[in-house]
């Protein structure tokens, strides 16, 4: 039978490239089988098999350098052409064979190659580092981030750290808070930073760092305090809209009052005229007398001669509001001073019902040898911040100190009201010379 040094150049340049082909499979398999980690058996096999391939590609260039003349070669295959060749493709398709397992095996396998593959794929930063400081693992997006902060890709941990404690060495890079590991960086992006100890006993010392993304986060919690300063802001100008409200309803209602007790202090003088003219009986000028003598009172301030319904109507509208009144202690005789306290109660009354949503109004009332002193307080919300007077206290404040009188007001720790109203000579004696004090000895709870 023909021989390799007898056949055909064709057949010879066929049979070496086919043995090539083999060669470069063989290498292929080798390298797989040596970074897969298959056992030492087909590595020591895969090895084999290409040193024998690659000597008998040798004693094949031999015989062809033979075959083309020249003398320093002599023939060292006397096997028929057709084994050798059914031999490369016998081998041939087992190398394909044996490379196709290989990377099935691969696929369907853990490695440390598919541990790394799995760390680059997920969308956070994961670096691992040893006591040491040496980087063990870092994936794509670490790398990527590092380079963002400190310029250059992350050869050493202790690089890494002195950037996130300290200051930042890359332009639009920096630090959100000073008492957590957040960084905007250059793309607008936010990352917040994390370490961890592992816990194990073979990796004592070992570091792991984990980078997630929270720009979304981040930029939620900006539009949501955004919106929060907005909405304080409106809440402020609703307040200042209430307040403002209250005080033209307040005085639109004093003034349809004055109004009212205008028409009827008209309506009293022409009565009492027409009286006087006609000569009617006496009765009917006292009515008319007694009904002038209530404008007069609401108009000035002055006496009137039943004061007791002025504070039953008091109680009775903290009542409607649903507010209680609880007053200890004597009011003062004074009708002035009287007119005050009442004054002052039913604005503590509406404010405690307003804006500290409370349900009793305490009222206090001391008689010293030289002045009175009413204190008022309630159970309700302590004030804001900075809570000032409003329309009402300071209407309050400048009729108490027309009648020579003190008021003092402190919003903290609660709200308390302190009139202080002085006795002179005149006040301490009625009119009939008996003392007053005699009266007011005993102690009046609503």
């Amino acid at each position: 039978m023909t021989s390799f040094g007898e056949c055909s150049m064709v057949m010879q340049n066929f049979l070496m490239i086919l043995l090539e082909i083999c060669l470069i499979l063989e290498l292929i398999l080798l390298m797989a089988r040596i970074t897969g980690l298959s056992g030492k058996k087909k590595v020591i096999t895969a090895m084999t098999v290409f040193v024998v391939s690659f000597i008998l590609m040798g004693f094949l260039m031999n015989d062809h350098r033979y075959c083309l003349g020249e003398s320093a070669y002599q023939p060292m295959l006397r096997y028929p052409v057709s084994i050798l060749i059914a031999v490369v493709i016998v081998l041939t398709l087992y190398l394909c064979s044996a490379i196709w397992r290989e990377k099935r095996r691969y696929q369907h396998s853990l490695s440390y190659w598919s541990v790394n593959e799995a760390v680059d794929d997920v969308p956070c930063g994961v670096c691992f580092s040893d006591p040491l400081g040496r980087i063990v693992l870092c994936n794509t997006k670490m790398q990527e981030l590092c380079r963002m902060m400190t310029g250059s890709y992350l050869q050493d941990y202790e690089t890494l750290r002195k950037v996130m404690n300290g200051e930042p060495v890359s332009e639009g890079f920096f630090r959100l808070s000073s008492d957590s590991n957040v960084f905007y960086f250059p793309d607008a992006s936010v990352w917040m930073f994390q370490e961890y100890h592992l816990q194990e006993p073979d990796w004592e010392g070992y570091l792991q760092t984990v980078a997630v993304n929270v720009s979304e986060i981040y930029y939620n919690s900006e539009k949501i305090r955004a919106n929060n300063e907005e909405l304080a802001i409106l809440n402020r100008k609703l307040e200042e809209m209430y307040e403002k409200i209250g005080d033209k309803i307040r005085e639109q209602e004093t003034l349809a009052l004055k109004m009212q007790v205008h028409d009827n202090f008209g309506r009293s003088l022409l009565s009492i005229r027409r009286i006087l003219e006609r000569k009617e009986k006496q009765d009917k000028m006292d009515k008319q007398l007694s009904t002038l003598k209530h404008q007069v009172y609401i108009l000035t301030g002055s006496t009137v001669e039943n004061m007791e319904e002025l504070y039953e109507d008091t109680v009775k509208h903290a009542e409607e509001l649903g507010i209680s009144v609880q007053i200890i202690g004597s009011f003062p005789q004074h009708p002035a001073y009287r007119l005050l306290a009442d004054r002052a109660i039913r604005e503590c009354v509406t404010n405690c019902a307003r804006h500290a949503h409370g349900s009793i109004v305490f009222v206090k009332i001391d008689k010293c040898a030289d002045e009175y002193n009413i204190q008022i307080t309630n159970d309700g919300d302590a004030p804001e911040q900075n809570a000032e007077e409003g329309g009402g206290l300071s209407a309050l404040r400048k009729a108490v100190e027309s009648e020579k009188c003190m008021m003092q007001i402190s919003f903290a720790p609660e709200f308390c009201l302190v009139l202080k109203m002085p006795m002179t000579e005149r006040m301490r004696f009625d009119g009939t010379g008996t003392d007053s004090r005699r009266s007011e000895d005993h102690a009046e709870v609503f």
